[in-house]
């Protein structure tokens, strides 16, 4: 079903009374919404994706050479599990934390390609754009509560773990094409939907999402689906868990979920703003005795959702753990 999300115009301004009173509607509403008017450059966006299409282009034996694992988070995998379930698609997981990408020897490094000599300064001036714009967004929600637009800066300022996902979502024809290979063999895991991601909910504050012009992505209001049709040059925006304790269950961070391609593969690429790992997360009220949560170590949330990432263990870390 086609019902599609709010789309808000930023143009105005971050901070402009009408923006605010449409995003915090979209927030109470969907907890998903398209941004446009953001002023990010399209020659960019275009050298971003074609970035993006040429990394997934590279043999299968370049890509696993830049595998992730349990020590280092970033690089690519193609077997991720969502509620430990096996998704229909391949990704490369990329820090988006700009002091860490610029260190001459990061603790974590992203394994770049040099076959793609490109790939990094053009991903590296994207991050720049879409964390000044997650950080003025966040300051639009919190006026949106109330608070002063910097009252969350602490939290993200240097030492956020936010990070970049490419995603690519094989065409069916290319799903099939090789049997044996990891999709293929995992096929009977998702043959009754054929769902790229199966249903859940973001971890951390925002997602910010760019993606191309193929629908696939799915969010539940009223416990039907609806599928999102991508504005040209928007982004698409959904709040995640942190940001529901940090409103106190005025925004809801909403499930979601992503069909499996069709006759045409499908590329997006989410920017998962989230806190440093120093965060304890606690609701802005006044009085504790107002809250519905119990305060929330991001560190120890954000671990506990990355290992179901690799392994099915059992059930999944989830928010309801820490209400009060």
């Amino acid at each position: 079903m086609s019902l599609n999300i709010p789309v808000l115009n930023v143009s105005r301004g971050f901070d402009n009374p009408e923006f605010i009173e449409e995003l915090s509607h979209a927030c109470e509403d969907w907890g998903f919404f398209q941004l446009t008017g953001h002023g990010i450059d399209q020659g960019l966006r275009e050298k971003f994706f074609q970035a993006q299409k040429d990394f997934f282009a590279l043999s299968k034996e370049s890509k696993l050479a830049l595998s992730r694992n349990e020590e280092n988070f970033w690089g690519y995998y193609d077997k991720e599990l969502t509620k430990n379930k096996v998704d229909a698609k391949e990704i490369y997981d990329i820090d988006a934390n700009l002091d860490n990408l610029n260190r001459e020897r990061p603790e974590l490094p992203v394994p770049w390609t040099a076959e793609l000599p490109a790939l990094q300064p053009i991903v590296l001036e994207w991050l720049a754009e879409v964390e000044q714009l997650s950080l003025n967004l966040l300051g639009s929600i919190c006026l949106a509560l109330g608070e002063s637009s910097a009252t969350l800066n602490p939290f993200f300022l240097k030492n956020h773990t936010s990070f970049l996902r490419f995603n690519y979502y094989p065409s069916v024809s290319e799903r099939r094409a090789e049997p044996g290979d990891s999709l293929e063999s995992n096929a009977s895991q998702f043959a009754f939907d054929e769902l790229g991601i199966h249903p859940h909910t973001d971890a951390g504050a925002l997602t910010v999402l760019a993606q191309d012009e193929v629908p696939g992505l799915q969010v539940n209001k009223d416990d039907t689906w609806h599928i999102v049709i991508p504005a040209k040059d928007g982004f698409i925006i959904n709040i995640g868990y942190m940001v529901q304790v940090w409103s106190n269950d005025r925004f809801k961070a909403p499930e979601h979920r992503v069909l499996a391609s069709g006759e045409k593969a499908r590329y997006s690429a989410p920017y998962f703003y989230n806190p440093s790992y120093e965060t304890i997360c606690t609701p802005l009220v006044a009085h504790q005795e107002d809250s519905h949560y119990k305060p929330i170590s991001w560190r120890e949330f954000r671990s506990g959702r990355a290992a179901g990432d690799y392994a099915d263990i059992g059930e999944e870390i989830q928010i309801s753990w820490y209400r009060i």
